[in-house]
C-alpha cells in the first residue's frame, strides 16, 4: 500500500457555494471531518467551523437550495456542521473517483487555505491506483502533490491524526514544559502564545490526552476481546 498527501484547490474557489458565504461572514472553514456519498447521489458532510453561530446560520440559509438537512454542535473552541446536500458535479466527481480507484482519504481533510478551499488530503490505496487517480482528477481542480511514499499503518502516530490547532496547542505544550516534572507552565501562559483562552487550552490538552490513553492503553471487557474501530468510507 502506498499513501498520496496532496493539497486540492478548486479553480473556481469553492467546492460548495456556501464557503463564499462563510468567508463573507467572518466564519472561517478548519477542516472536513467526514463525507459519504450515499446511493442516492447526495451526500453527507461534517464540517468544522470557527465563526459565530449566527454567521453559519445566515450561510446555511442563503445557499439552502441543495440543502436537504443541516445539525449544529460544539466541538472544542469551533462548530460541527453536518449538512445533507445534493452535491454539485465537481463534488460527485471527486468521490465517485475515490471510489473507483478504491482509495481510503485519512480524516480530518483539512483547509490549508480557506480564502480558496484549498483542502490538505490524504490518500492510501494500491500504488496503481494513486497514479491512475492523479491522470483521472476531475476538470476544474488543481492538484498539488506535497509528499509520497510506502504506507505502514505502524508507523502512523496519533500526532497526525489530530486537527492543525490541536497539532499547534499540544506542540506549544510540550515546548514550554507543561509535561515536565515539575509543570513549567501553566495553561494561561500557552494561552497567552496562542491568542486564545485558558479554557480553551485546558479543554484541547485535556481531550488530546484522553485520546491518546484510550489508543494506548486497550479497553477490557468481559470477554477479553478489545473492541475494533470502524469507520465506514463509501457509499452507504
Amino acid at each position: 500500500m502506498r499513501y498520496g498527501t496532496f493539497v486540492l484547490t478548486p479553480n473556481q474557489g469553492w467546492f460548495h457555494p456556501i464557503e463564499v458565504a462563510f468567508r463573507e461572514r467572518g466564519v472561517t472553514t478548519v477542516a472536513i471531518r467526514n463525507v459519504t456519498l450515499l446511493s442516492d447521489g447526495t451526500v453527507v458532510l461534517l464540517h468544522e467551523l470557527n465563526g459565530p453561530t449566527e454567521g453559519i446560520l445566515e450561510a446555511v440559509a442563503e445557499t439552502d437550495e441543495d440543502l436537504i438537512d443541516y445539525q449544529l454542535s460544539d466541538a472544542d473552541d469551533g462548530t460541527l456542521l453536518r449538512c445533507h446536500y445534493h452535491p454539485s458535479d465537481l463534488v460527485t466527481g471527486l468521490l465517485e473517483m475515490l471510489e473507483d480507484f478504491a482509495v481510503l482519504p485519512e480524516y480530518p481533510l483539512e483547509y490549508v487555505d480557506p480564502a480558496h478551499s484549498s483542502l490538505k488530503v490524504t490518500l492510501i490505496a494500491e500504488d496503481s491506483s494513486l497514479r491512475g487517480m492523479l491522470d483521472d482528477v476531475p476538470d476544474g481542480i488543481s492538484v498539488d502533490l506535497l509528499r509520497i511514499g510506502s504506507y505502514d499503518p505502524d508507523s502512523r502516530t496519533l500526532f497526525s491524526g489530530l486537527t492543525e490547532r490541536k497539532r499547534e496547542v499540544i506542540r506549544k505544550a510540550v515546548e514550554k514544559g507543561y509535561y515536565e516534572i515539575p509543570r513549567e507552565v501553566t495553561c494561561e501562559e500557552i494561552a497567552a502564545d496562542l491568542d486564545c483562552s485558558a479554557g480553551t487550552v485546558a479543554e484541547h490538552l485535556q481531550t488530546i490526552e484522553s485520546r491518546f490513553v484510550q489508543e494506548i492503553v486497550p479497553a477490557e471487557y468481559d470477554d477479553g476481546v478489545a473492541r475494533e474501530s470502524v469507520r465506514p468510507v463509501g457509499r452507504s
